[in-house]
């Protein structure tokens, strides 16, 4: 039986006020995704799986001769394939013939199915968003997240379909002893992420370590700090930051508690399926229901294509 929202002459005749915009008080930010959105994100046709090239070694080869030296031309085999499954992730958006009813009205003040949509939207962000952090092992149906791919092999043994045993060359940069944040033990993982000009171009932490490295620098001043120290493309995106060696450090709340990633994103790609970029299918209905049905859905994947120049400090608690 309804239920009458009228019970005294004000609330009878006067209007309800729905204010038009969702108010997020469940999802968490992603800069990470945004960034990878805007800078990273690699739209591919499809394939049986994704595959990236690997030198792993140098010629056997070569060198230096003199006159009738005979020279060693023996080929060398220095390319072995890293190789990801495609991952895929959805969002239902269901409703009902009665609920629809309701909305169709004249002096409705937003749109239901607007607000149905996006939520599902800031649930697939939030879902993929958990996926990039997670670590390639615990759920094989998620995205090959970060946790995982930088790794020495404790915690995934094999990513990108090669042993990190076999191939030691596949390791990332890892610091798992030191507990008190240093700027020297942040300079060492970054020294070790360094080969010429490729080195860690964001670090992502927590808030409590990211509070940590601002009482660090607060004595000295020796990085700058926002505004005169900001990354602009995450300023744009609305999220602030410090700068460590002028490495940007930005607060992710879905980093792992006492982590630190030092990434290069020269080698981080997002691949997406054409096609299947947040992708909204046709409403259905069941022949025994007046209910409409449709998902929201993405296929792709998260690929660190060289984890050797990115790294991670796991034990950071002071």
């Amino acid at each position: 039986m309804a239920t009458p929202v009228g019970v005294n002459a004000v609330n009878s005749l006067s209007r309800r006020i729905l204010h038009p915009q969702l108010i997020d008080n469940v999802y968490q930010s992603g800069p990470l995704f945004a960034r990878l959105v805007a800078l990273n994100k690699k739209m591919l046709q499809g394939g049986y799986q994704i595959e990236v090239p690997q030198v792993y070694s140098r010629f056997a080869a070569g060198g230096p001769f003199q006159g009738f030296d005979v020279l060693d031309i023996s080929p060398s085999d220095t390319v072995k394939n890293a190789a990801w499954d495609w991952r895929q992730y959805y969002v239902p958006v269901t409703v009902d013939e009665l609920t629809l009813a309701r909305w169709d009205h004249p002096e409705a003040v937003a749109s239901g199915l607007t607000f149905l949509f996006e939520q599902a939207e800031a649930e697939m962000y939030e879902n993929l968003v958990t996926g990039c952090w997670s670590d390639a092992v615990t759920n094989t149906k998620s995205i090959d997240g970060l946790k995982g791919a930088v790794d020495d092999g404790t915690v995934a043994t094999t990513y990108g379909g090669l042993s990190r045993t076999a191939n030691p060359w596949w390791k990332g940069q890892i610091d798992t002893t030191t507990t008190t944040l240093t700027t020297i033990s942040m300079r060492t993982i970054v020294g070790n992420c360094t080969v010429g000009g490729r080195h860690p171009t964001v670090i992502f932490t927590t808030q409590f370590i990211y509070n940590r490295y601002w009482n660090l620098i607060q004595p000295n001043q020796a990085w700058p700090i926002q505004p005169a120290g900001a990354d602009e493309q995450k300023a744009q995106a609305g999220f602030t930051n410090l700068i460590f060696d002028g490495v940007p450090i930005i607060v992710d709340s879905h980093v792992p508690a006492n982590h630190l990633f030092y990434l290069n994103e020269r080698y981080l790609y997002l691949f997406v399926k054409t096609g299947w970029d947040m992708k909204l299918n046709d409403f259905i209905q069941p022949p025994n229901q007046f209910v409409y049905t449709s998902l929201l859905a993405w296929f792709g994947q998260l690929v660190l294509a060289n984890p050797a120049r990115s790294g991670k400090q796991t034990a950071i608690t002071g």
